[in-house]
């Protein structure tokens, strides 16, 4: 059952490292095109973003919101990704819908209470019917036995899950919880969920507040049982919590909608003054565009000057922030290249401490990690190439296949066995007049001219790159 992408078990592996750079995730990120444009349009929403302030590169989304806000974003986005595959449509809609809607809840009384980690309990609450998610998306025949059983008078969903499966569907999220080794929260949320832990107290509660307005309403003597459990439990005043919860349903909504999961936003329930939400949405959230009306998304960036502006403004942000970063700026800049100047492939290679050699430290747009280890290349004992003649030169350079005809040397055999016999640009990283390392990128795998204007907006970004290191370098030396 891969209910989740290579790109998630990555994410989630990075989270675990407590040292990992944020630069890292934002990497991760950047390398899936479809998971970058819907991750900066949540971050933008009420949701992850209530003080509206602008977010155009996924570096920034990281610093703006935190590394777990965004690890638990690109979970539910590959989540809403993968069930929206899925064959028995209406109950996964139903799941999700429950899903979002209890993980907010219970983030939200995450934050009110002070939790150490709002974004684990989110995470642990999203996950928590795994399995029930799982089977819905992965179970074929085996789902329409379930549903016609469950159907049937005097027999409840559990009994029909057992007699058809030899089992319950809260065993499989059980197992998965451990097969997939998820988090520690949800490994205790799932096996012992009347443990009095306010944590795990809060993911069971996001979840009971989720049935319970499915099946008896926001005005229920139940969900005001609920209320008052809320308001125990993160110390406000029922009213304040019945504000609290019944706000958090529409913030719940739009986070689906702004997922992609518009039929299932129409399934969480709204509390009356919330209702007109429901007009904003499409009226045929399903339907299919014409074929040939909606063209297809490109395979590779293309430029977009607005985005250019966008990512420049956010660039010059770090750089006159007191705490500049270099990774940070490093990856703003590749960043830039890639999405905004709309490049195939944009490496940043750092030369090493002997400065003999020059090594890849981030990439976007390459096939895998292991091609952007294999990055790595020792200074000629005789001679030189374009590699640290730019580095030498400290120009930048636009590499036309006629140049690499004219000198056959000029490349390296490695890096040709990496980027292939295409045309390229390269810039030096420069910090005080002292080369450091370079930038290189290029459109191969579109084929796609490079063109003098694109050339130009190469150079300006890692002009800017230059500056801010340099600036940064003077202040720590003050």
């Amino acid at each position: 059952m891969p209910i989740f992408e290579q790109t998630v078990h990555h994410i989630l592996s990075i989270a675990e490292d407590d040292l990992a750079p944020a630069s890292a995730l934002a990497s991760v990120v950047l390398q899936d095109a479809s998971l970058t444009t819907r991750l900066l349009k949540l971050a933008n929403s009420i949701a992850y973003n209530p003080s509206t302030t602008a977010i155009s590169t996924v570096t920034r989304a990281v610093i703006v919101l935190g590394f777990d806000a965004v690890r638990d974003m690109c979970l539910t986005l590959t989540l809403v990704d993968t069930l929206l595959q899925g064959p028995a449509k209406a109950r996964l809609e139903r799941e999700l819908a429950h899903a979002m809607h209890a993980a907010t809840q219970a983030r939200a009384l995450a934050i009110v209470r002070g939790d150490k980690s709002p974004e684990e309990v989110f995470i642990a609450t999203l996950l928590y019917r795994v399995g029930e998610l799982a089977f819905w998306c992965f179970g074929n025949e085996h789902c329409e036995r379930v549903e016609q059983l469950a159907n049937q008078p005097g027999i409840t969903m559990e009994t029909a899950q057992e007699r058809v499966l030899g089992f319950r569907l809260s065993q499989l999220s059980r197992r998965l919880v451990h097969e997939w080794r998820l988090t520690d929260l949800l490994k205790e949320a799932i096996d012992s969920p009347a443990r009095q832990d306010p944590r795990i107290q809060t993911v069971m509660l996001g979840h009971q507040i989720a049935r319970c307005a499915e099946e008896h309403g926001w005005r229920s003597e139940e969900m005001g049982r609920l209320e008052r459990r809320a308001a125990r439990l993160v110390d406000v005043s029922e009213a304040d919590a019945r504000t609290l919860l019944q706000d958090k349903a529409a913030v719940a909504f739009g986070m689906a909608n702004d997922c992609g999961a518009t039929a299932s936003a129409r399934l969480i329930p709204l509390p009356e003054e919330y209702r007109s939400l429901l007009d904003a949405l499409p009226t045929e959230p399903d339907a299919e565009p014409p074929a040939g009306e909606t063209p297809p998304p490109p395979a590779h960036p293309i430029p977009d000057s607005r985005l250019q502006l966008s990512i420049l403004r956010e660039l010059n942000s770090a750089i006159e922030s007191a705490r500049c970063d270099f990774n940070v700026i490093m990856e703003l800049v590749l960043e830039g290249l890639y999405r905004g100047v709309g490049m195939d492939r944009v490496i940043f290679a750092l030369m090493t401490p002997d400065r003999r050699g020059l090594k890849a430290k981030h990439a976007l747009g390459m096939a895998n990690e292991t091609t952007i280890a294999a990055f790595q290349f020792a200074r000629p004992a005789i001679g030189t190439n374009i590699l640290f003649e730019t580095l030498d030169r400290q120009r930048p350079r636009l590499v036309t296949l006629a140049e690499r005809e004219r000198d056959p040397h000029l490349v390296p055999e490695g890096l040709l066995a990496i980027m292939g016999i295409v045309p390229f640009m390269i810039a030096p990283i420069i910090i005080s007049q002292k080369s450091i390392g370079l930038f290189l990128a290029d459109r191969g795998l579109s084929q796609r001219p490079l063109d003098p204007e694109s050339f130009e907006e190469f150079k300006h970004f890692v002009q800017q790159a230059n500056l801010g290191l340099t600036l940064a370098q003077s202040r720590q030396r003050r």
